[in-house]
């Protein structure tokens, strides 16, 4: 081989690194105002959210003091705190399990070419217009107290239920469950169209040959569709775990203010609490923290989860 041949494979193309270097400038130039925004807006609060839990603070009394970690002695000692968390991870299990199976087979059935599949596509997406206080409006007349009043006692009592359940005022064991039923309606059209992206990859073909082959609608789901979608379940588990920690707030306080007998007060709501009711920022700031490490530990948990079902 000539010393032409061999100088051709040795040297990059040229103008090669010129190229990749304004690439690598356009892209951090358009990557610069989402990073400038998440700086101000979300990493710097939490930085100053951790500092702020070493101190106590009450803006009526005076500037902040610092000391320690008496804020987190506290808050290992505080009977509410521990109540917080079970309410907080009972609202997220009763929620986020059933917005990922819902939402699989609402994505699953308008997936389908049927006749009504232009209507039922235009309704699931209504709970993506309305805010979670609208929303909390909204449902508050569907579970009014007693039988025949609220939309939903009156279909219970079709059924013959004579004494439905008080959803959302005196009852310690449908409280919860009412408020989980709101935010799964609110969280389904962004679940279902992250599903339905996934399924928009399955060929049809496959399908296809699937069903001339002899394999009825359950074998299909298991062996076809649901390989084909599984990735995106973390994603969705991990949408839906952020909107019920988030939104969980708007409807405690429009809703139950965290009644009956703290049965729904969440932690975020109990954050609010203790910040804004009796202006103790030092040790809301300490809740704040265990919250991020709440959420952070059921990340975890999702990624475990996701990589042993990879398998």
């Amino acid at each position: 081989m000539s010393e032409t041949s061999f100088a051709n494979i040795s040297s990059p193309p040229l103008g090669g690194r010129p190229r990749r270097r304004r690439d690598g400038r356009a892209a951090a130039l358009m990557m610069a105002p989402n990073l400038i925004l998440f700086t101000i807006f979300v990493f710097v609060p939490i930085i100053g959210g951790v500092l702020l839990s070493f101190a106590q603070w009450n803006i009526s009394v005076g500037p902040p003091k610092w000391v320690g970690l008496a804020n987190y002695r506290v808050l290992f000692a505080d009977p509410l705190v521990g109540q917080a968390v079970e309410v907080t991870l009972k609202f997220l299990l009763l929620g986020v399990v059933p917005t990922v199976i819902i939402s699989l087979g609402l994505a699953m059935l308008i997936n389908v070419k049927f006749r009504f599949v232009g209507l039922v596509r235009t309704f699931y997406l209504i709970p993506a217009a309305m805010s979670f206080a609208a929303s909390a409006l909204v449902w508050r007349y569907l579970f009014q107290d007693g039988p025949g009043y609220g939309v939903v006692d009156y279909v219970i009592h079709l059924f013959g239920v004579n004494n439905p359940p008080d959803w959302l005022g005196g009852s310690t064991t449908w409280a919860l469950p009412g408020l989980d039923i709101i935010t799964i309606w609110l969280s389904l059209p962004t679940a279902t169209i992250l599903y339905l992206a996934a399924l928009q990859r399955i060929p049809d073909s496959i399908l296809e040959a699937a069903t001339l082959d002899g394999a009825g609608p359950w074998r299909r789901v298991r062996y076809i569709i649901w390989p084909g979608v599984r990735y995106m379940t973390v994603l969705v588990a991990i949408v839906a775990l952020l909107a019920f920690t988030n939104g969980s707030f708007d409807l405690v306080q429009i809703l139950t203010k965290g009644s009956p007998i703290y049965a729904t007060q969440t932690l975020i709501y109990y954050i609010y609490h203790e910040a804004f009711d009796f202006g103790d920022y030092g040790y809301a700031a300490a809740l704040s923290v265990l919250q991020i490490a709440l959420i952070g530990g059921l990340l975890l948990v999702l990624r475990v989860l996701s990589r042993i079902t990879s398998r």
